[in-house]
Formats: C-alpha cells, sequence, structure tokens
C-alpha cells in the first residue's frame, strides 16, 4: 500500500484529516489501482506526528495462490505528543471503566479534557466525547446528577448542541431491548437515553432557555431530536422523547429546514409519514383489489419490518399530540401508472379502510371532539410536563396501573 503523498506533503499539511491512499498490486496496470480514504485514525496519526520527522517503510506480502504481490506501508517516528498520550490514556480510562471506579473516573477524565482540549484536533475530540465519556457515565451507572451535569455542559460547550449523544442514542439499537424500555444487560438499569433524560429532568436543565429534550440535533439540522426519530420512523426512542415531555406540538420551525415554508414541525412530519403510508400500504393493495376486509387484515398481518415501524411511528404520535391541523394528511403522489398526479384528501385518508384497521385513532385526532379520555391524559400529560415531573411523576399518581400506562403513552 503506497501514499499518494509525498512525506514532506504529509509533514507540511498537519492539518489533514482524511489521507488519499490505495492498494497497489504488483502486477496489475496503474490505472486500475483501487483507491480508498483512510478516515479518522488515518487523520489523527497524521496530526499526531506534525512537523515531526518520520520514515515510510513498505514491505512485500505475497498473496495466496497468485504471483501477485501487495505492499505495506507503515509510518515510523519517535515523536510522542500529547495529543497521542491523551488518546491513549482515555482509550485505556474507556477499558478499564465500570460502576465501581466510574465515578473517579469520569471526573478525571472532564477534568483532563477540559485542560487539554485545545490539544486535540475535532475527530479525536469527538472520540473522547461521544465514545468515551458520554458511553461510560451511562456503563458505569453515574447516580450523581451534578456531575452529569458537568458532563452535559462539556458536551454543549464544544458543539453548541447534542447531537453526536442524541444519534447515538436512535441509531443504536443495543441502546434499546426489543421493548424499547429496558437493556438487556440490567433489567433494573434504564436504557442509554432514558438514562440521560432522567438526568435531565431532574436538573431542569436548559440551554439558551430550551430545555435539555427539545435542544436542536445540531446548528445544521434545525429540529427537535423528537422530529429527527419521527422522521426516520424509529418509534423506541421517540417514544422515550415523548414520555419525557419533549415538545412536539405547535413548534414552528426555520424556512431553511421544510420545503414548504415556514410551518408547524408537527403538521410537516405527520404528512409525510402518511404520504409514506399511502405509498407503502395503501397503493400496493390498491393495486392488489383487496376490498374483504379478511383479505386485507391479512395482507396488514403480514407487513414487513420497516412498515410496521412507520406504524408504530404513527400510533405513539397519536396517543401524545391533542389533535392535528386539518390540512396534516393532504398530500400529492403519483398514482400507481407513474402516470399521473393525485390529490389524496385528508377525508380518503382517515375513510380508507387499511388506514382505519392500522391506525384506528387517527380518525380521533382528526375533526372529531376530542374525547374526554384522550383529553384528560393530554391535560395531565402537560401539567406533570410544567413541573418537570414526565414521567416518574405518572408513578406517584394515586390511580391503577393500566392508568397510568395510557398516561405513559405505553397504551391506546
Amino acid at each position: 500500500m503506497n501514499e499518494d503523498r509525498t512525506e514532506s506533503e504529509f509533514g507540511q499539511n498537519r492539518n489533514t484529516e482524511r489521507m488519499r491512499c490505495y492498494v497497489d498490486i504488483k502486477g496489475v496496470n496503474p490505472s486500475e489501482r483501487l483507491f480508498f480514504d483512510r478516515t479518522c485514525i488515518g487523520g489523527i496519526v497524521v496530526e499526531f506526528l506534525e512537523d515531526h520527522p518520520y520514515t515510510l517503510k513498505t514491505k512485500e506480502y505475497p498473496l495466496p495462490n497468485s504471483n501477485l504481490k501487495y505492499e505495506y506501508a507503515t509510518l515510523v517516528s519517535e515523536h510522542l505528543p500529547i495529543a497521542s498520550g491523551l488518546f491513549r490514556w482515555f482509550r485505556s480510562a474507556v477499558h478499564h471503566c465500570n460502576p465501581q471506579n466510574g465515578r473517579l473516573l469520569i471526573n478525571e477524565m472532564v477534568e483532563v479534557f477540559q485542560n487539554y482540549k485545545d490539544e486535540l484536533s475535532i475527530p479525536l475530540r469527538e472520540y473522547v466525547l461521544s465514545e468515551g465519556i458520554i458511553e461510560i457515565c451511562y456503563k458505569a451507572e453515574i447516580d450523581d446528577s451534578q456531575l452529569m451535569k458537568q458532563v452535559l455542559d462539556l458536551l454543549y460547550e464544544s458543539w453548541s448542541s447534542f447531537g453526536s449523544l442524541h444519534f447515538s442514542a436512535i441509531l443504536k439499537p443495543s441502546h434499546f431491548q426489543a421493548t424499547g424500555q429496558r437493556t438487556a444487560s440490567n433489567s433494573n438499569h434504564p436504557d442509554f437515553l432514558a438514562f440521560y433524560l432522567e438526568h435531565a429532568r431532574r436538573l431542569k436543565l436548559e440551554y439558551n432557555g430550551v430545555r435539555f429534550i427539545d435542544v436542536s440535533v445540531y446548528s445544521s439540522i434545525r429540529k427537535a431530536p423528537v422530529f429527527i426519530a419521527a422522521d426516520i420512523w424509529c418509534w423506541k426512542p421517540l417514544l422515550r422523547y415523548l414520555q419525557f415531555g419533549a415538545k412536539f406540538e405547535n413548534v414552528m420551525v426555520d424556512p431553511s429546514v421544510t420545503r414548504h415554508g415556514v410551518q408547524s414541525a408537527l403538521t410537516d412530519t405527520m404528512r409525510n409519514l402518511i404520504r409514506h403510508l399511502w405509498i407503502r400500504l395503501v397503493q400496493p393493495a390498491s393495486v392488489l383489489s383487496l376490498t374483504d376486509p379478511k383479505v386485507i387484515e391479512e395482507y396488514c398481518n403480514n407487513l414487513n419490518r420497516e412498515i410496521c415501524d412507520l406504524c408504530h411511528t404513527l400510533k405513539i404520535i397519536l396517543r401524545a399530540i391533542k389533535r392535528f391541523r386539518h390540512d396534516a394528511l393532504e398530500f400529492v403522489i403519483r398514482d400507481h401508472s407513474d402516470q399521473w398526479v393525485v390529490e389524496v384528501t385528508s377525508d380518503r385518508v382517515i375513510n380508507h379502510p387499511i388506514v382505519h384497521l392500522m391506525l384506528p385513532t387517527l380518525s380521533l385526532r382528526y375533526g372529531c371532539p376530542i374525547q374526554l379520555q384522550h383529553g384528560c391524559r393530554w391535560v395531565i400529560r402537560k401539567r406533570l410536563n410544567e413541573n418537570f415531573q414526565l414521567p416518574a411523576g405518572i408513578n406517584n399518581l394515586p390511580i391503577p396501573n393500566k392508568m397510568k400506562k395510557y398516561i405513559n403513552l405505553l397504551i391506546d
């Protein structure tokens, strides 16, 4: 493997975050060399070396059952900068962390990071925060909310958001069991997202007047994490966000992040989800001319996992919202022949038998007077949320467990 830059170029370009490399197989035409990018770690290695001298060593290895050989390139340097030492120390701390020494390690890691963060490259800083400190706090089951406040403040100070934390929670299946409630390792230990949301609830954390749970994912993605989870049909983290009182109604978003101008993020999210449901579920059924209720039910029971996730997402949203705007279910699509544009009205969506079968509460959130039962749930949750008591305060209510589950969005 050869570098397509000279040694002097590596030494001069100390801010390189990505190295362009290629696999050079002896006997293969140079134009057929296989290019690839060595990301993150490669960039960190180059930054570690800075302007210090190093040598490039190569060694040939034969490929089995052929006359071809490949070269393996190694950068060798005696320089050991601060960043390299910090990287090794954080890796060692992550490896040896456990519930017994976790609090001590986190305190030390936070202090070291604050003192030496300017010595770390951006990729390394991201690694230390997201894969190091954030993960260790969870694995070590840190219960000290003040220490957790230091960690979350440090994360916000570094990125002006909690994007790495939320995307880790949303996109890592290992952080949720199939039930979406507990991790597999310890049934008494909350899942990753609930762990951080509970600490933020206890501390009543706000940043620039916005609650921790509602802070935009990134400055370039001006949406709260609850909308990100809904948009990509991740119903387990979506349920967590809503259980902890994420703001999901009457939220206005910047026009730069919507295709229809400034509007309610809830309306935009609902319209997109219903549109996908119509395209993925209703249109194929129409092509098959399914009309018999039993056949429709059998068809819906054999849905693939992706469609099931979409339906779960919509069901959870319908439990949490009070009602939605009259135009939330109106959208435009192409028909099954892909030749004509069809406008789908709200009435058509609500009255379709497949939609009614999969989402029986949809019609109750549109047009109809609010159910007393659902209205009570919404008011109780609103009052608890105003006092940072979601979902913990639900358990203190003098009501049966079934009603507690209903208020906590676990049942329709």
